[in-house]
């Protein structure tokens, strides 16, 4: 039986994440989504505004068997996803973990609550996702990958065997961090920036070999 989902946002990364539901309808049919803007469009097959933040708790008592995910994305570290679940919490919601039918994800790997993987991703064996990380289009997580919660891998970075992404860090478009390195919590790899060494919490790392731009 399929499960009811509702999106958290209406934008861009919301029809992605739905895309990726889409893929197994086996297992999800999209009720809605919802979004401060009370007219937002329905657009990439999110299904109809079902209310704002400030309607969630009607809308838990309306969709008791519904499933929630985060439909919000970003191009750098932010706590707006961490705070939009920490507001969600206090009412008992339920976290689906998305991941499309494209993307290969290993028997023995762990994912967290909350997780998005998207088409062509792989995550190989014995890597660890923490809750509400994002592994996007094309993005390969090698074997005993740690990523912390709330990190994003994006499209087709490489992230390689034993690495550590912490908590809320970011890795941009078509980055590369090597094996066994450390990038820190809330760190920013900028696209294309090649990673052969740890990265310390809080800054921003561009460049090949990466160095850090600014804290």
């Amino acid at each position: 039986m399929r499960a009811k989902l509702i999106l958290i946002g209406s934008g861009e990364h919301a029809c992605v994440v739905a895309d990726a539901a889409y893929s197994r309808p086996d297992l999800w049919h999209i009720e809605g989504f919802i979004d401060r803007q009370p007219r937002a469009p329905r657009r990439g097959g999110i299904g109809q505004w079902l209310g704002t933040d400030e309607d969630l708790h009607r809308i838990i008592r309306r969709k008791t068997t519904a499933w929630f995910v985060l439909g919000i994305g970003g191009i750098a570290p932010s706590s707006t996803r961490r705070d939009v679940v920490r507001r969600y919490s206090t009412v008992g919601e339920r976290w689906a973990s998305i991941v499309h039918a494209d993307a290969h994800v290993s028997p023995s790997a762990v994912v967290g609550k909350g997780v998005v993987i998207l088409a062509g991703a792989v995550v190989n064996c014995g890597a660890v996702l923490g809750d509400h990380c994002l592994i996007n289009s094309g993005a390969v997580i090698e074997h005993d990958v740690r990523i912390g919660s709330f990190a994003q891998a994006s499209p087709g970075s490489v992230i390689g065997g034993g690495a550590v992404l912490e908590e809320g860090c970011y890795v941009g478009l078509g980055a590369t961090v090597r094996d066994h390195v450390k990038v820190g919590a809330r760190s920013m790899v900028g696209m294309g920036a090649v990673v052969v060494a740890d990265v310390p919490a809080r800054v921003t790392v561009t460049g090949v070999p990466a160095k850090v731009y600014k804290e």
